[in-house]
């Protein structure tokens, strides 16, 4: 399976979480600073998904973005962990990852690149 994951190579907590994700996978994994593929985030952009706003997977044509990109990859990454009784477990496909501590790391990282002297804003 194709990943292509797009991320903020400036920010801290993206590049970490990509190189991350990178060393775990049994699938052919791209990861892509997103500042050196302005057409791609642009065309994304055109589509309603905001690298500013989260990051980007591309996955058998399907795109993920944000939290919702997380959760895939995390699920992706799960595929062939189970649990005890079998049961898929996230620790992020739930209301409080995707509407509260999501939206805090957004955040913090919108805060860190400014004070690194980074522009947080792609596009």
């Amino acid at each position: 399976m194709n990943v292509d994951i797009y991320y903020d190579k400036e920010c801290p907590f993206c590049k970490q979480y990509a190189k991350l994700m990178a060393l775990k996978k049994n699938h052919n994994v791209s990861i892509k600073n997103a500042r050196e593929y302005k057409s791609k985030i642009i065309e994304f952009n055109n589509l309603g998904f905001n690298i500013n706003e989260g990051l980007i997977v591309v996955c058998e044509e399907k795109i993920y973005h944000g939290s919702d990109a997380v959760i895939f990859l995390d699920k992706l990454d799960k595929l062939d962990k189970l649990d005890k009784t079998g049961i898929k477990i996230s620790l992020y496909d739930n209301i409080l990852f995707k509407k509260v501590l999501y939206p805090i790391v957004k955040f913090i990282r919108y805060i860190l690149l400014k004070i690194l002297g980074k522009n947080p804003n792609i596009l």
